[in-house]
Order: C-alpha cells, then structure tokens, then sequence
C-alpha cells in the first residue's frame, strides 16, 4: 500500500520532537511505502528526504503558509502519477486537510482526515486567533463532512463530529502512539543523582514536573499561578519546566523565580530521567487532543495532575492514578500541594498509573490500529463507488 500523508510538521525534516521520526519509520514498514508531504518555508529550501526504505519526506517549498496547499498538491499529483496512491491522510482538517479533499476530488483517491487536537466548537481556540481560526472552523467542518473517514484522538471529539452528521463508522477514536516501556523502565541512581545535581535540587526538594511546547493553549501563566500558591505553603517544592521557551521570552521571565527550574528542550531519549525525577506531574492545558507527556509520566509511575479536559480526561483516572481540577490557580495548587504532601498517597496513585497506561497504550499494538485506520479508508472508499 502507497500512503501520502500531508503535514504542516517540518521537523521530519530536521530538529524532531518526541520520537516523531522514529513512530513514522516504523508507520511506513507496515503500510509498504509512505510518502510525507511536509511544510517548509522557500527561503530555506530543502529536498526529498529518505528516511528508511519505506518513508520519504518530501518538502513543499512555498514562501508562505497560504501557499502550501498547492505546493502540496503539485507534489502529490506527481507521486500520484509516478506511482499510485492508495490513501491519503492528513494531519488535520484544515489546511492539509484542503489538499486532501483537493486529491480525492481530482483523483478519486481514498482520504483520511486526522485531528490532533480539539478545535470544534472550542472557545478557547478560536480565542487565540479569532479572524484566522473562525475561517479555519468553517473550513474544517466542510472537509471532515467529506472525508472518507476521520481519525481524532478522544471521544469528545468523535461526538462533536457525530453532531455535525458524520456516520459513527466514518470516525476513529485513536491517540498518537506513546512507547511507554521506555518510560516505565527504572532510572538509574546515578543519573538521577545528576539531574538533581544540574537543576540544583536536593533529596529533600518535592518536584513537580511539566513538559511540553510552551504554545499558549498550555496556559503555563495558570500553572505558575498555581504553583506560587504551593511554594508559599512548601516552601521547599520546586516546579521544573522543560521546553524550550526562547519563542516566549515574557513566559521564560515570568518563569524566572527561585523555585522554577527552566532545564531547556530536552531530547525525548533522554526524558524518562525526568519524570522519574518528579513526585508529580503538572498539567494546566485550556484545552488538549491526547496530552502524551500524561501518558509518559504515568508510565513512569509519577501521579498526574492536571486541568479537566477531553484529551486529560482520557488518560488520567480521577483519584485512582491522578487528580483533574477546575482552570484555576486554587484548584489547581492545591491539588498539587496535596500530592506533594502526601508522598504514600502519590506513589500509590503512580503505582496505578503506571498499571493502567502500560496495559491501555500498548506502543506496537496503537502503531497497529493507525494502519489499520487507513485500510478501512481504503475499504469505504471503495464501498462508495
């Protein structure tokens, strides 16, 4: 099978985050070929990338975001052409989504769309950028509407889309991959002793742990917020924050207080020292598709909490492997305080954690049902003529 995916992520390019490179390599071993279509701005241009013997990434150059679409399209026309596309998948509704309704129309071709986040009827969302993210609601519920089938990440979503008309069998509840068994795995003493040692912590300093993309749906002003609270009442707690913040230079300097740890981008091989390293993990997401660092901190038995959403709430068992709370800065701390003040209460709530995701985000078996997904395109696609 020959699978097109269209992608606004880059960083298949060059720079990966997480194990992006690595989950498309082995994506591309059980499909037969995978061809990536990947944004990539003309002023710094680039070629086809091989990445195995079943994935290439090939970049469309175009000088403006606007413009990707049709640099997408040409580029998907002409594998089309040189060999036959099977499916085609898109990494959301919008613009990528555009390409893949655009090479369904014009070539009869299967078309998966994916939904990596939460954007249906989302406030908050369209409150980041309301002029482009109004045009972009519009537009993602006309493609998904014609999408052969769609892929989103939690049952809330799946019933936003069931709202808008979309057969039940039309739509995929299936979060990204996690490779959880390298998270699970003990760290050693000696590393741990290190990371202690470069973040100027000590034994007897509780941590709490964030991880992400510092984007502004991650609402950190909320968790530093929060976390004020639980220093002013531990003052020995610490709050460490690994990203890279160099894009948000107002957050880093609201960040610089003497119980905030900013440790920089961290490569994900070496993450699982971190969280091991934490007595919690601290979410504070305004909204999330399917938080995999919750997922990655359970693994390795650290107790979650986080602000009640869809993609929390799929993963974090309330009062059995984590806490979820209200969007605010009382709630929120005073969750945190409390794990951290109970050491017994967290590392049971880990233990189960810990349990709970190995046995549900088994890393073979969700690599597995996302190639499983574009197979059942590829059989409604054909039921449909």
């Amino acid at each position: 099978m020959h699978v097109v995916m269209i992608s606004l992520d880059n960083s298949l390019l060059g720079n990966p985050h997480g194990n992006t490179v690595q989950r498309h390599i082995e994506y591309a071993r059980r499909i037969g070929d995978l061809s990536v279509i990947v944004y990539n701005p003309s002023s710094q241009p680039k070629t086809a990338t091989r990445l195995s013997d079943h994935l290439v990434v090939y970049p469309a150059n175009a000088p403006a975001p606007l413009l990707f679409p049709l640099a997408a399209f040409r580029i998907a026309a002409r594998l089309h052409r040189e060999r036959p596309i099977d499916v085609v998948t898109t990494q959301d509704p919008f613009a990528t989504g555009l390409v893949g309704l655009g090479l369904k129309w014009r070539f009869d071709l299967p078309f998966d769309a994916q939904n990596h986040s939460s954007f249906f009827n989302n406030r908050d969302w369209i409150r980041e950028r309301p002029l482009r993210n109004r045009a972009f609601h519009v537009l993602g519920r006309f493609v998904v509407r014609r999408a052969d089938t769609n892929r989103v990440l939690t049952e809330g979503e799946k019933q936003r889309y069931l709202a808008l008309g979309i057969p039940a069998e039309r739509v995929t509840v299936l979060p990204t991959p996690t490779h959880v068994d390298i998270f699970a795995e003990p760290a050693p003493a000696d590393a741990l002793a290190a990371l202690r040692a470069r973040l100027d912590l000590t034994p007897e300093n509780p941590v709490a742990l964030w991880v992400g993309l510092p984007g502004p749906a991650k609402n950190l002003e909320l968790l530093l917020a929060a976390f004020a609270r639980v220093y002013a009442a531990l003052p020995a707690a610490r709050l460490v924050l690994v990203g890279d913040f160099s894009g948000r230079p107002h957050l880093a300097a609201q960040a610089d207080r003497a119980y905030v740890r900013l440790a920089g981008r961290v490569a994900h091989d070496d993450l699982p020292p971190y969280y091991a390293l934490a007595d919690v993990y601290a979410h504070s997401s305004r909204y999330e598709g399917f938080g995999k660092v919750l997922v990655e901190a359970l693994a390795a038995g650290t107790p979650v909490v986080a602000t009640r959403t869809d993609g929390t709430s799929a993963i974090v068992r309330h009062g059995e492997t984590g806490l979820l709370t209200d969007h605010t800065p009382e709630s929120l701390g005073d969750a945190i305080l409390s794990l951290l003040r109970d050491p017994a209460r967290a590392r049971a709530m880990g233990a189960a954690g810990q349990a709970d995701v190995l046995a549900r985000f088994d890393y073979e078996r969700q690599l597995d049902e996302v190639i499983a997904t574009f197979r059942r395109t590829l059989e409604l696609a054909r039921a449909r003529r």
